[in-house]
């Protein structure tokens, strides 16, 4: 069985298309830790933040409400956007694109109801405070998802680890179709070659994982080393894609409070994935021993990526602390293959008790356990129909 597994990693890894995948993430890593250097020459609209002018008082009071994508500029000449007095009110030029028109509305906006309000005398003041500011009790808050990063992160790696389990069962299938399998049956038994292809995909995730991953570490270690991040930080921040400025990575990573609790939950939610793909890996393994060409493979496996769609899409539509406390993903949290994206939902958005997690992690490895021992029976009963069975296949221990 080693010897089956090292031939099917070398066959999946050491190959040109693989190596260009390889060069290709390797650049891109690099791409995107350095964008904010490569903007500043290709596109340096998109780095440096616009112009805008106006005068002192309207910068006092309004100034410190500026974006990060604006900085102000002395000289009205050389301003993109000039804010202009006139005697019935406000002048705008410049080139200014919708989200800018409607920054730029709120601005003068707040600037005239400020500048009006300090012209008034003191008791039309206390009076329009009185008439303008409503007294708010709340009540009942519902607290929204507090990670909804975590659930991208988990979808990202759920669609991922299902290109890995299709995968696995295209070689079963290719195997039978190229007449392979009879001459593999000669060295191993039908439950090595069972077990192998269960444990071939996870290799090759493994592997691409810590490929890919020295990338992203090199290139990252090379980007503390030349500034700490800080250039792409600022940028990230000028994008408004982050609304703290930092100064480092170091400083933005720490920011994050990463505890032992929020480690847990990480480790919990990758659990409940391998768990999930793990099954569906042996659900596609088990249909694939009934394929016999290609062409039913991709009849096969156009409803299952539709199915597993449907999934994430619930799994988007139901992502509320209500659904998922006592509705629908309530539900879905202790169902098989459901399990593996709802129950991380519910770690990340909502609080789960230990007896409502190991009831739905025993749900889960139960389900994997029966299936995985009903499921090496029937893979050795119908793993060769469709051809000749060999008189060579190695015998059943």
């Amino acid at each position: 069985m080693k010897a089956l597994i090292a031939f099917s990693l070398n066959r999946r890894l050491n190959n040109p298309v693989s190596w260009m995948l390889f060069a290709f993430s390797f650049i891109l890593f690099g791409v995107v830790l350095f964008a904010d250097i490569l903007l500043v020459s290709l596109a340096p609209a998109l780095v440096v933040p616009r112009s805008i002018h106006m005068n002192w008082q309207m910068l006092e009071v309004v100034g410190e409400y500026l974006p990060a994508n604006f900085i102000y500029q002395s000289d009205l000449m050389k301003a993109d956007i000039q804010i202009q007095l006139k005697d019935d009110g406000y002048l705008v030029v410049g080139h200014i694109s919708v989200e800018d028109k409607q920054f730029i509305d709120h601005l003068i906006h707040g600037y005239h109801r400020i500048s009006m309000v300090e012209k008034m005398p003191d008791h039309l003041v206390s009076l329009l405070d009185q008439v303008m500011i409503a007294n708010i009790e709340w009540e009942n808050i519902v607290e929204e998802p507090r990670n909804h990063l975590g659930f991208m992160v988990i979808t990202s790696i759920y669609f991922m680890l299902l290109s890995f389990s299709t995968a696995v069962a295209n070689e079963v299938v290719n195997e039978k179709t190229s007449n392979v399998i009879e001459v593999i049956l000669t060295s191993v038994s039908h439950k090595e070659h069972y077990y192998s292809k269960l444990l071939i995909g996870w290799f090759t995730m493994l592997s691409q994982l810590v490929i890919h991953g020295f990338g992203l570490i090199f290139w990252l270690m090379v980007r503390v080393a030349f500034d700490s991040g800080g250039g792409l930080l600022e940028l990230l921040y000028r994008w408004q894609w982050i609304l703290v400025q930092y100064q480092s990575i170091e400083e933005w990573l720490h920011s994050y409070n990463i505890g032992i609790t929020e480690i847990s939950t990480v480790i919990l939610c990758a659990i409940f994935l391998m768990l999930g793909i793990l099954l569906v890996q042996l659900l596609m393994v088990l249909v694939s021993v009934h394929i016999n060409s290609i062409e039913e493979a991709a009849a096969i496996q156009g409803p299952f990526y539709l199915g597993m769609l449907i999934v994430y899409y619930m799994a988007i539509f139901i992502n509320s602390s209500e659904q998922l406390n006592q509705g629908w993903g309530y539900l879905f949290s202790y169902t098989p293959i459901l399990s593996m994206l709802f129950m991380p939902s519910r770690l990340l958005s909502t609080n789960v008790t230990i007896s409502e997690l190991v009831l739905s992690l025993g749900i889960a490895l139960l389900t994997l356990i029966i299936f995985l021992i009903l499921g090496e029976d029937y893979y050795r009963k119908n793993l060769l129909k469709g051809s000749t069975k060999s008189t060579f296949v190695k015998n059943e221990v």
